[in-house]
């Protein structure tokens, strides 16, 4: 239930950072779907919690992806932070799939590129039946 709870409204994130938050999605993969997740997250970034929540959601949808729909058996997540913005990229070794092709009834990879786009980002996902996904998404770090 707390994991629950997390998920909808992670108050934490503004308490603990995008960082703790991040590893606490990752130990949750590890633990509860026995995936292997590695992780390369650098310190905390100083960046507005808005942000912070745009890059959380992100990586929430794209992992949540990644289990209900790639069959994949290692997880990449990295967040990188440069002066001027910040990218958060997410990787797997699933099934991989068509990003050009239409999804209906899903919203995942719309709502994605929404969120970044009204926090002024950038999206891209790289992705091919049989060559895993990579999702990457760039904001300025003001």
């Amino acid at each position: 239930m707390r994991a629950l709870i997390f998920e909808l409204r992670p108050e934490s994130l503004a308490e603990e950072g995008l960082v703790a938050a991040l590893e606490k999605q990752a130990a949750s993969l590890r633990s509860r779907h026995g995936l292997a997740v590695s992780t390369d997250f650098g310190p905390e970034p100083d960046i507005p919690l808005e942000r912070k929540q745009v890059l959380y959601r992100i990586a929430q949808e794209a992992l949540h992806n990644t289990i209900k729909h790639a069959r994949a058996h290692t997880v990449t997540v990295c967040l990188a932070e440069s002066p001027t913005d910040i990218t958060l990229a997410i990787s797997d070794d699933g099934r991989g799939f068509d990003p050009g092709g239409s999804f209906p009834g899903h919203l995942g990879l719309r709502s994605m590129r929404e969120r970044v786009e009204r926090a002024g980002g950038a999206f891209a996902i790289e992705s091919a039946p049989g060559e895993g996904v990579r999702v990457q998404v760039g904001i300025s770090t003001r």
